[in-house]
């Protein structure tokens, strides 16, 4: 670590103490994140979720990001990075959207979740559980957070894993109209595992910045 970086970073711990919680802030919207990856979960099990409930869900993952942005424009100094805290929220917001949408493309096509979409969907809950239980370690100890984004990451791999899984058992059918439509509506979840993926990225990004 740089000696400029070390001069920063005792800077904010200087600071934080009466600053706005702003990682408190993050792990409040990372639990509605997490709220909303259980409700998708349930949704594609077959449950009573539907996708007004998503949109409801990633509604208040919007006013709890707005809370954080308007924190960290009043904050003097912050734990970690004000662009790291930033990026967190939005690529955390990035898979709220996705999964809200997918839901909505899938209703819209009249389109019911299997077993394949199920187990994606529990890697995806899964993951986004281990981002934000790493959330809560950026106030000081730093290394449970690269613990927590390596766990997010083998979630999200494992659902790249599924899909190619799920994409083959459907062209193995023998029904090709089925198979077109399954496949685009399985991709949707490849695509929430990469989101997922580029959120424990950064947080890996802080870890190995602030250590």
């Amino acid at each position: 670590m740089s000696a400029r970086r070390g001069q920063d970073r005792g800077f904010r711990r200087f600071f934080h103490t009466v600053a706005p919680d702003v990682v408190g802030l993050l792990v409040a919207q990372g639990r509605i994140s997490v709220a909303a990856t259980a409700a998708f979960l349930d949704w594609s099990e077959g449950g009573t979720t539907d996708a007004t409930a998503l949109a409801a869900l990633e509604h208040d993952a919007d006013e709890a990001r707005r809370a954080l942005i308007g924190a960290l424009r009043t904050a003097l100094a912050t734990p970690i990075d004000q662009e790291d805290l930033y990026i967190l929220s939005e690529r955390c917001d990035r898979v709220v959207n996705a999964l809200r949408d997918t839901a909505l493309e899938a209703e819209a096509l009249a389109w019911s979740p299997d077993s394949h979409a199920a187990r994606m969907a529990g890697e995806l809950h899964a993951g986004m559980t281990a981002l934000v239980e790493g959330f809560a370690h950026l106030r000081g100890d730093f290394v449970p957070a690269g613990d927590a984004a390596d766990r997010a990451r083998a979630h999200a791999r494992s659902v790249v894993w599924r899909y190619r899984e799920a994409v083959s058992e459907l062209y193995g059918s023998g029904d090709l109209q089925a198979a077109v439509v399954g496949r685009e509506l399985y991709r949707p979840y490849a695509r929430a595992a990469d989101l997922l993926e580029a959120v424990a990225d950064r947080l890996w990004y802080v870890v190995l910045a602030d250590v």
